[in-house]
């Protein structure tokens, strides 16, 4: 199907939008909008951010989720989170919802939800309610392009802001014949709505990606590039998702 100019300038604009901001290890994704409603899996994310100098230490990550789709509409997830930098330790637990308000008709190529996810935390810090906006352009030839725009609030009387917190993320990839696909992903924050300081500052990480299926299981492996001097230069992940 071809493009018009108009859909074209919009998918660049969408992906521009996207170039800003993540610190520590970057555990996060590109959020797919469509839901499998047969979708009922496990899995585990692990990452890790290289220490720039000898006086750093690595940072690691590690999530594990349980998701559930109620139907091609809705999709419920759990995940509970750990990190280690120096020392092991519980991060946060969090509840989602997927609601896929825009589905790609036959011969459509735009599909997209809102994801509503509420965070608590270890110790003292604020609990976290956050807004996903997640699209999908699927194009011929096995291309794909995703975005994510993220607005968050923290919660409750240890907060220390009042303002919202703001993510992009984007990714471009293409399938290939064998089942693979490869593709390019940025993750970007912002900071506060009311606040945002220079690139440099914020940091902006983009790197590769590839996935596949290996037997019954899905993987992914990515690797991020912190390009600005507010982010760690070398960013590893890789998760694996079991289908039930």
């Amino acid at each position: 199907m071809k493009l018009t100019i108009k859909k074209k300038l919009c998918i660049i604009g969408v992906v521009l939008l996207s170039y800003i901001p993540l610190t520590f290890a970057n555990i996060s994704g590109i959020m797919g909008p469509d839901i499998d409603p047969n979708d009922r899996s496990f899995q585990f994310r692990t990452a890790v951010s290289l220490a720039d100098n000898d006086s750093q230490q690595d940072a690691w990550a590690y999530r594990v989720h349980y998701q559930h789709a109620f139907n091609d509409t809705f999709r419920g997830r759990v995940v509970m989170q750990y990190r280690d930098k120096g020392t092991f330790e519980y991060d946060f637990f969090r509840t989602e919802l997927l609601y896929n308000f825009k589905k790609r008709a036959q011969g459509e190529i735009w599909s997209s939800a809102f994801r509503f996810d509420l965070r608590t935390r270890r110790a003292s810090r604020p609990e976290e309610f956050a807004v996903n906006w997640g699209n999908q352009w699927s194009l011929s030839d096995g291309y794909r392009v995703r975005t994510t725009l993220i607005l968050g609030q923290q919660l409750g009387g240890s907060r220390d802001s009042n303002d919202l917190s703001v993510q992009t993320r984007a990714s471009f990839s293409r399938k290939l014949d064998n089942g693979t696909r490869v593709g390019l992903q940025m993750l970007n924050q912002h900071g506060e709505l009311g606040d945002f300081g220079s690139i440099d500052k914020q940091g902006i990480y983009i790197g590769p990606s590839v996935s596949g299926k290996i037997g019954d299981y899905v993987y992914e492996l990515r690797y991020l590039n912190g390009v600005s001097d507010g982010a760690p230069d070398n960013n590893f992940f890789f998760r694996i998702t079991a289908r039930l």
